[in-house]
């Protein structure tokens, strides 16, 4: 029989600014199971992973009160380096974690410190990168790799300790949806070979085929624990929490409020299908209409990108022949991916790299021709890793650097930032030095210094990296208001809900190149180039596509959508 690997026992831990982070928890985990761990930012989880790896208290301090149990030792009474053969952990930022000149001894560093024989460390970093799609990058540098690429690699770094408990900070958070299945794969591979498993994620439909059960935190208290089933079926539950629940979940929740009588609540799309095929043939529900959408477009070109070919050094191309025209008023949503060229045909259109082949206008000029600060007013970039952009000693400075770099000065340049800090909620932190902050609260200060700027494009490059569920529609309400407001929105993200809720057009690409351009509605609705591209539509439109014969339009992308087009027979 398993036993109990982990065991937390009314434990409640504070930090040295006495913030309670976690409050008499309790729980256990036993050998062998995966389990998530869900909540919004801010709920505890990353405090709870640093508790079962040792980096609390050895590396952040605090008072741990109760008892933390892992593998038979208590991490607290342990040495890092006694605890890493039980325990490894990956973090959701993998810059955090990489310091090695190559991929080989990045993935190397861990089991060389555990004094294997040269023989084990080279069979465990082969298998490692095998499993996390990196073989063949062993000489690349780190600093070469996508960020999708930089988190398998740290997820390698881990599975070459082979040790007893694997804690998962956020691990897919920057994967395109190739990238998720992929350690999704690998994730069930170790649960298959015995490897205990804590993961955090905001990403309910992926990890309800993995997890054996599911905590839920809030405000560092426990709120639920139960399986997949029992915790994402719960809709109420999962708001409550600041967690997404799985589309049809929410769907069938939605049509409970119109008097649709079920015992059950599906949480992923085969189940939906079932349950709502059998409604419909029982007279149950009607398909009572047809979708509509309309296709706007501003024909005044803002950005122009011509015949655009970009190459790294030593690498294949980027981009390839690229050309694209965005037009003012557009909500672009670019998806593929990752290495598929989108951050780069971004960062050409703000001069922050410059094309071997083609050019890009704005408004008919070359960008070439602006300045740096020109083109700032013109074109804002929020990138997908914040600390590429913050420097100053606070948030609040931080965002009148820019000000007083267009001539907003003194008094009035204050005002302005407190404005634009209290609009993406950070105006409380306003005095807080910006590496105090969360990662999350550091993407929404990157992007209060951004718009500051007032510039008439933003681009925003995978807002909803390390953000919760409520973390994520605030960035893209933001871009959505701005784009009420006349500017023109460029999203790049591996989100396929955040598109179908927000663009009115979408481009994927794939290997450097554009291979679709058009509305979400029939972009999402073509699953077999989609496929092609790396990319999976909303669970909604899965389940409207699988729907099809039954007469439900498969080119529905929203929860909306799907019931504009039903009718609960009462």
């Amino acid at each position: 029989m398993p036993g109990r690997v982990i065991e937390l026992e009314d434990v409640t831990f504070t930090y040295p600014d006495g913030t309670v982070a976690l409050k008499n928890i309790s729980f256990f985990v036993e050998e062998g199971e995966a389990v998530a761990v869900v909540g919004e930012n801010g709920a505890g989880k990353t405090t709870l992973c640093y508790l079962l790896s040792g980096v609390i208290p050895h590396i952040y301090g605090g008072t741990i009160k109760g008892k933390v149990s892992v593998a038979g030792i208590q991490p607290k009474d342990s040495s890092m380096r006694d605890l890493s053969r039980q325990v490894s952990i990956v973090l959701q930022d993998p810059d955090s974690q990489i310091f090695s000149p190559t991929v080989f001894m990045e993935v190397a560093f861990g089991p060389s410190n555990l004094g294997l024989s040269k023989e084990e460390i080279l069979a465990n970093v082969k298998w490692a990168l095998e499993v996390t799609g990196l073989s063949g990058l062993e000489e690349r540098s780190p600093d070469e790799l996508s960020g999708g690429q930089k988190q398998r690699l740290v997820l390698a770094s881990a599975l070459a300790m082979r040790s007893r408990v694997l804690v998962l900070d956020e691990p897919t958070s920057q994967l395109d949806p190739v990238g998720v299945r992929e350690v999704m794969a690998t994730l069930k591979e170790l649960k298959r070979r015995g490897v205990t498993m804590v993961i955090t994620t905001h990403q309910t439909e992926e990890i309800a085929e993995i997890a054996d059960k599911v905590i839920v935190l809030k405000d560092g208290n426990l709120l639920a624990i139960g399986s997949p089933k029992e915790i994402f079926s719960d809709v109420e539950l999962m708001e409550r929490a600041g967690v997404k629940a799985p589309d049809v979940a929410i769907l069938t929740y939605e049509l409970a409020k119109r008097g649709l009588n079920t015992e059950e609540v599906p949480i992923n799309e085969l189940e939906a299908n079932e349950m709502l095929s059998k409604f419909i043939k029982d007279g149950k529900i009607r398909v009572s209409g047809e979708l509509s959408f309309e296709q706007r477009r501003n024909e005044r070109a803002i950005i122009e990108v011509r015949d655009l070919t970009f190459e790294y050094p030593g690498r294949v191309r980027a981009l390839d022949n690229v050309s694209l025209t965005v037009y003012e008023g557009d909500f672009l949503g670019v998806i593929g991916m990752n290495g598929s060229g989108k951050s780069t045909l971004v960062k050409t259109m703000i001069g922050l790299l410059k094309p071997q082949q083609g050019k890009v206008l704005f408004r008919g000029e070359d960008v070439t021709k602006f300045t740096v600060g020109e083109l700032a007013k013109r074109i804002g970039l929020i990138l997908q890793n914040p600390d590429y952009q913050l420097f100053t000693i606070s948030a609040i400075e931080e965002v009148m650097f820019g000000l007083r770099n267009i001539g907003v000065k003194g008094e009035e340049a204050r005002k302005l930032a407190l404005e634009i800090l209290d609009m993406v909620g950070l105006k409380e932190k306003a005095e807080y030095f910006p590496f105090k902050l969360s990662f999350g609260e550091r993407r929404l200060l990157a992007a209060a210094a951004t718009l500051a700027l007032n510039p008439e494009v933003v681009i925003l490059d995978e807002p909803t990296t390390a953000q919760d569920y409520r973390g994520r529609y605030l960035l893209a309400d933001l871009a959505k208001d701005l784009h009420e407001r006349g500017k023109t929105i460029i999203m790049i993200t591996h989100d396929m809900d955040l598109i179908a809720k927000y663009a009115n057009r979408v481009i994927v690409m794939a290997n450097g190149k554009i291979i679709m351009d058009g509305d979400p509605h029939v972009i999402f609705n073509d699953i077999e180039r989609l496929r092609q591209a790396g990319v999976m539509p909303p669970q909604i439109t899965r389940l409207a596509i699988s729907m099809s014969q039954m007469g439900i339009p498969s080119q529905i992308i929203k929860i909306e959508e799907f019931l504009d087009v039903v009718e609960v027979v009462k």
